[in-house]
This record gives C-alpha cells, structure tokens and sequence, in this order.
C-alpha cells in the first residue's frame, strides 16, 4: 500500500503541453525550421526532456543551446499560466489527503509552479515540494525525490513518485521510492515502473483511498 506522492507537475497534474509545444514549434521557427511534424516532436520531448531536445537541435539550427533555450523559456512563460490541470487532480489530491498521507512537489519548474497550483485553488493541497530554484541535479537523477524523503521523514516503501515521463519512474526508483508512470499520452513508456495508470483516480486503490 501507498501512503505518500511525490508528484511531478508538467505534464502529470497540469496539462501544460500544448502551451509548450507551441512555445517550441515557435522556437524552431525562430531559428529558421519551417517544417515541425509537432507529434513527432511531442514523442521526443516526452520520452527525454525539451532541454534535452533543444540542446541536441541547436546545433542543426546554427545556434548555441544556451540561445535557443533562453528564446524558448521566455515564448513558454508568457503562454504557461493559462493551463489547467487534469480534471481528476482535485479530487485525487484530496483522497491522498484524507486518507493520512502527504502531497509533495517535484518539478523541474521554477517557482512559478507554485503560481500555478495556486492559481488553481490547489496549493494548500502540498505539504512542500522542490522548484529549480533549489538547484538541484534534474531527473533522472534522484538527489531532489531523495531530499523530500529524508525532509519529511518518509518511509521510502510506502512513498511514490508519480509522473508522466519514465525519467520521472527512474527518478523515484533511483531514490528508493516506487516509480508510478502516468502514461497520460499512451506512450507506454515507462516498463520499469512499479505501476502504471491510465488515469489518476486508478492511483486510488494503491493508496487505499475512497474515490472522489
């Protein structure tokens, strides 16, 4: 049984994808690619990270990374604050919550993530959580899962990450928490994780909470 989530926030508790992806097909526009085939592009950034992708075209586009990424956060946080999140966040927070266990926060957002949560009436919802602004290595790597873990005091066996991308699994796994794949998009990525849902009120069982 879980008690505990660990929850990343793109892409998982907000649909904020299509707000980047235009952020990006802009970008590569920018630097002079007229032609995007934007699913293509959508399965790339998912199955590694934009930085990732972003950083491997620039070359490809006569450009430095540091450049490219710079235009795209700029177009992307203008356009960012208008997404909403997964109509079943609410009520899947909550459950977490009444049934005894913790909310928290790991992104690789700034602080305006927590704008954001606010922005939707969900913030008190979290007991904590870590931004970019903490400088922490980015997943995959564990170090920010493992700093909630040992912060807030929390059994590793009944704690969760929970995300929509398998660097998101292998972040929690790493930490020795479990890895919960959100396969949101139905890319089936994510093999190693401990379990996978469709939806997020299918996480409810697991944490032996009522449905919402």
């Amino acid at each position: 049984m879980l008690v505990n989530a660990i929850w990343d926030l793109d892409g998982t508790l907000f649909d904020t994808y299509p707000e980047m992806l235009r952020a990006l097909v802009k970008t590569l526009h920018y630097f002079g690619q007229a032609d995007v085939d934007q699913a293509a592009l959508l399965k790339t950034v998912k199955r590694g990270s934009i930085t990732e992708t972003l950083t491997t075209l620039a070359p490809t586009l006569g450009a430095k990374p540091a450049e490219v990424l710079t235009h795209f956060h700029m177009l992307e946080r203008s356009q960012v604050m208008i997404a909403q999140p997964y109509p079943e966040v609410p009520g899947v927070l909550r459950a977490i919550r009444d049934a005894g266990g913790i909310n928290l926060l790991m992104t690789h957002r700034d602080k305006s993530a927590w704008a954001l949560l606010r922005q939707a009436g969900l913030k008190d919802l979290f007991l904590d959580g870590v931004t970019s602004d903490l400088g922490l290595p980015r997943k995959p790597a564990p170090d920010a899962v493992a700093y909630l873990v040992k912060g807030h005091q929390l059994n590793p066996a009944v704690t969760a990450m929970i995300g929509d991308r398998k660097l998101d699994v292998i972040a929690g796994q790493n930490a020795g928490v479990k890895g919960v794949y959100f396969n949101v998009d139905g890319l089936n990525d994510a093999p190693m994780a401990d379990l996978q849902v469709d939806h997020l009120v299918d996480l409810l069982p697991a944490f032996n909470a009522a449905q919402p």
